[in-house]
């Protein structure tokens, strides 16, 4: 399935469910997002760690 595709099917589902869980759905869809958005800060971290890791050590002495 296409992304365009996946989005529709989203999109039909989402039309279907009672209005009442509409902010679960949302809630869930935006703590994936931070989710996203923590690991890829945790894999820049540790890039950092490893690259300058020789520096961030005479800096701390």
């Amino acid at each position: 399935m296409t992304t365009v595709q996946l989005k529709s099917e989203i999109h039909k589902a989402i039309d279907n469910v009672p209005e009442n869980i509409l902010p679960e759905i949302l809630n869930y869809i935006n703590s994936i997002q931070r989710q996203s958005t923590n690991k890829d800060l945790d894999k820049f971290i540790d890039k950092v760690f490893k690259e300058d890791d020789e520096l961030l050590r005479r800096l701390a002495e």
